[in-house]
């Protein structure tokens, strides 16, 4: 066989007639359609020269593709599609189309279904990634057909043919993008992101035809405006908020488009929303500028003016700056220091009055220190010396002092406020945030300012809940009130029958003095005295145990008869025993009252709380006799029992149940009580005379005063206001506390505007005080100064209430 192989390739090689080649292959041609030997061999022969792309066997493997029932002409089918596939030889082509030959294996079936334009009914989606090869093939009709397939395809196809996209400007994307059908949500998600990034007009034109938003929350949002399929859904918050995000789109198609939808939904409230995030976003600006979009409010119109530069329209609004003060006492921090450095431009505001407002006594307080820095520099910048001499005298002392170093040569004109001026000028700031530390100690300290002696003891004391009177009480039947502030005796009853026991200022001058005896039979008298005239008002068997102030000039009574009295302008009526209990064997040892809400407390076997005629109780606790006691609040009280325990007690909704103890603490032995207004504070008086302050939560101390000497107190009063104290004992004594030194710290650390008058006689009260650091001095003379110019004029000024000092002897 070898040595026939060797002149039989030779041959082969050379060239040879073309009919001759032509009719030995159409003889092979129809010999292979026999089953016998010699067909198949010629079937070898033909498929062989096939395979070898031989040109002599082109027509005979078509007539074998060609003839109906050949058993190869499946095989021959392929074999010239195939063919052509590979070589693109024109004459298989023609033979490809008229005999529709069709590849039986990948890569040649899919150029040739192409070519036949049978891609939509035979190519299977396993097929899918031939397409992007077929839109770039050589034949036009490859090329032409495989573009038409996606544009019409549809399904898992349509998804397959999207998974192959490689992005923008490949041939596959740009025949997707004109396909009918949109892609799913993965390819369509990231075409609207790409849309978003980098505007493409082929992008949006496919888009825009789909109709179909994005998913996930920004995109869907951007791609709802950009469709407007529906406009009303532009009225959904989460739709709003995506127009105003396009409209600070830039040069992007979609700020264009969102314009539109803005300006065709014509909605006050969506142009608010607007001009707020055009505050946060300077892009968003000129749209507003543009359509003359504007918040709806007046006060947030002109921050908008001021915070987006259109210096006209703030000026024509808010000519004096009014509604700017408005806004900047509203705003926040943030948005207070864009107005700041907006109003370095606009330089014809007037600052104080944006920056402080007409109230300073409520702003001054709420400014952080920066804040005070940049009005008192932009003051003294435009060397507007007398705001800014307001502006010293308003914020605290020690930063008054440092902001006198702004001005120049200037003085304030009138002589007091030039000492004042001075003052300050002569200053040390550090000095003065130094006192703040100085003065702490005074946060646990009382001040012991007077005691008056009188001869024999003292019964008990009242304060007047209108002026700086004290009542006292004494036990050789004289009962006197006492003004504080001389220590002078202005008022003075005696003809009781018995020893004045208990004695209770009701105010506008009225006193109440209740007689007392050892005898439980004999007659005692309810007094009331005033403008020199002494009236009884109630006799009845056994002393007055207790009395109690209700407020408008009125007053409670316990009696050892076992009655309770309530007394008015108009005389004293019993209350009713059914809310109390009350009887001759369990009279009531204690009494308090709470004037806003009416509200009684009788101490007897037990404690009672109820409104005055009411027919159940509010409150009942099982406890011993009560020594006194005092309403924290309309549900709380603080009450001591013998032997020196005091308990905070709050009550429940239901009677049937005790208070809770809400805090307690063991004196030795109490001999008065009471609370502290608006601090919740409880003092307490023990039996030794000591001075006891209690947290109004914990009621533990916060306050301890011990006399120098073991004392005898016989009862212990607070004032209304909660600024004094005062102590009468067995020895004929009254002692004064001031209890506001406590406040001193404080108000040295507060802006001098935050203060009122009755802080100036707590300063002259500790600048008096031996124990006072010299190093405090000069802050407290300072803040005195500034005090004594600032309510020089004010009706108020009876309200700084300077106790006299010392120790009187005074004759009842």
């Amino acid at each position: 066989m070898t040595s026939r192989a060797e002149p039989r390739e030779e041959r082969r090689g050379e060239p040879r007639p073309e009919p001759r080649a032509a009719r030995r292959a159409s003889r092979r041609a129809a010999a292979s359609a026999g089953r016998s030997p010699r067909g198949r061999w010629a079937e070898l022969r033909l498929f062989a020269a096939a395979r070898r792309r031989d040109p002599d066997v082109r027509d005979a493997l078509a007539r074998v593709a060609g003839t109906p029932g050949h058993r190869l002409r499946e095989r021959a089918l392929d074999a010239v599609a195939t063919w052509w596939a590979e070589t693109r030889d024109p004459d298989m082509r023609g033979f490809v189309l008229e005999l529709g030959a069709v590849a039986a294996e990948p890569p040649a079936r899919a150029p040739v279904l192409a070519l036949l334009g049978r891609l939509g009914t035979d190519l299977d989606v396993g097929e899918a990634p031939a397409v992007p090869g077929l839109l770039t093939d050589p034949d036009p009709d490859v090329r032409g057909h495989a573009t038409a397939f996606c544009l019409k395809a549809s399904g898992e196809m349509l998804r397959a043919l999207w998974a192959l996209d490689t992005g923008p400007g490949s041939p596959l994307r740009n025949a997707l993008l004109g396909a009918g059908e949109p892609p799913a949500s993965g390819p369509l998600d990231g075409l609207w992101g790409e849309w978003l990034d980098r505007p493409d007009e082929r992008v949006w034109d496919a888009l825009s035809r789909w109709e179909r938003p994005a998913t996930g929350e920004m995109r869907e949002g951007l791609s709802v405006v950009a469709l407007g399929s529906d406009p009303e859904f532009l009225r959904e918050p989460r739709y709003r908020a995506a127009l105003i995000g396009a409209l600070a789109f830039g040069g992007h198609p979609l700020r264009a488009i969102a314009e539109r939808r803005l300006l065709g939904l014509r909605d006050q409230a969506l142009v608010d929303e607007l001009c707020a995030a055009a505050l946060a976003d300077a892009a968003l600006v000129p749209i507003c500028a543009k359509h003359r979009l504007a918040p709806k409010d007046p006060v947030r119109r002109v921050v908008f003016f001021l915070l987006t530069g259109q210096p006209e329209q703030h000026r024509a609004m808010d000519p004096d700056g009014s509604l700017l003060g408005l806004a900047y006492a509203s705003a926040s921090r943030a948005e207070r220091e864009r107005i700041q450095r907006a109003m370095l431009t606009a330089g014809d505001l007037d600052l104080v009055r944006v920056i402080v407002g007409d109230d300073r006594r409520a702003r001054i307080p709420e400014m952080p220190p920066d804040e005070i820095r940049y009005l008192a520099d932009q003051l003294a910048a435009r060397r507007e010396w007398d705001g800014l001499w307001s502006i010293v005298q308003d914020v605290p002392i020690a930063v008054g002092a440092e902001l006198t170093g702004l001005f120049d040569d200037w003085t304030p004109r009138g002589d007091d406020e030039r000492r004042v001026f001075e003052l300050y000028r002569a200053a040390d700031p550090a000095a003065l945030h130094a006192a703040v530390e100085l003065l702490r100690p005074y946060r646990s300290r009382v001040s012991h300012r007077t005691r008056l002696r009188f001869r024999g003891r003292v019964n008990d004391v009242s304060f007047a809940p209108d002026g700086p009177f004290l009542a006292v009480a004494g036990t050789n039947r004289v009962a006197g009130v006492f003004d504080l502030r001389s220590a002078e005796l202005v008022e003075r009853y005696d003809g009781f029958g018995s020893s004045v026991g208990r004695v209770l200022h009701t105010g506008d001058g009225v006193l109440i003095a209740a007689e007392r005896t050892n005898r439980v039979d004999r007659d005692c008298r309810v007094v009331r005295c005033a403008d020199g005239d002494a009236r009884t008002l109630h006799t009845a068997p056994g002393s007055v145990t207790s009395l109690a102030r209700t407020g408008g000039g009125g007053f409670v009574a316990g009696t050892r008869a076992g009655n309770l009295l309530l007394g008015t302008p108009d005389g004293v009526r019993p209350l009713p025993d059914e809310a109390f209990g009350v009887h001759r064997e369990d009279w009531p040892r204690a009494v308090a009252a709470h004037a806003p809400s009416g509200r009684i407390a009788v101490f007897r076997s037990h404690l009672v709380v109820a409104d005055p005629f009411a027919d159940e109780p509010r409150m009942v606790l099982r406890s011993p006799a009560t020594v006194c006691a005092a309403f924290i609040d309309a549900d709380t009280l603080v009450a001591a029992w013998h032997g020196g325990l005091v308990r905070r007690l709050r009550g429940t909704d239901d009677p049937l149940f005790e208070p809770v103890e809400t805090g307690r603490v063991l004196l030795d032995g109490v001999r008065g009580i009471g609370a502290l207004p608006g601090t919740g504070e409880v003092v307490a008086v023990d039996a030794g005379g000591g001075l006891h302050v209690l947290h109004a939560d914990t009621s533990e101390h916060t306050t301890v005063h011990r006399p120098p000497e073991w004392e005898r107190p016989t009862s212990a009063t607070v004032a209304p206001t909660g600024h004094f104290l005062a102590v009468g004992d067995i020895d004929g004594h009254t002692d004064l506390f001031d209890l506001r030194v406590r406040e001193v710290p404080l108000i040295v650390a507060r802006p001098v505007v935050d203060l009122v008058p009755r802080h100036l006689g707590i300063v002259a009260t500790v600048l008096t005080d031996e124990s006072l650091d010299p190093a405090a001095a000069p802050a407290l003379r300072l803040l005195e100064a500034c005090l004594e110019h600032r309510f020089r004029f004010d009706v108020e000024i009876g309200d700084a209430v300077r106790l006299s000092a010392g120790e009187f002897d005074i004759s009842l």
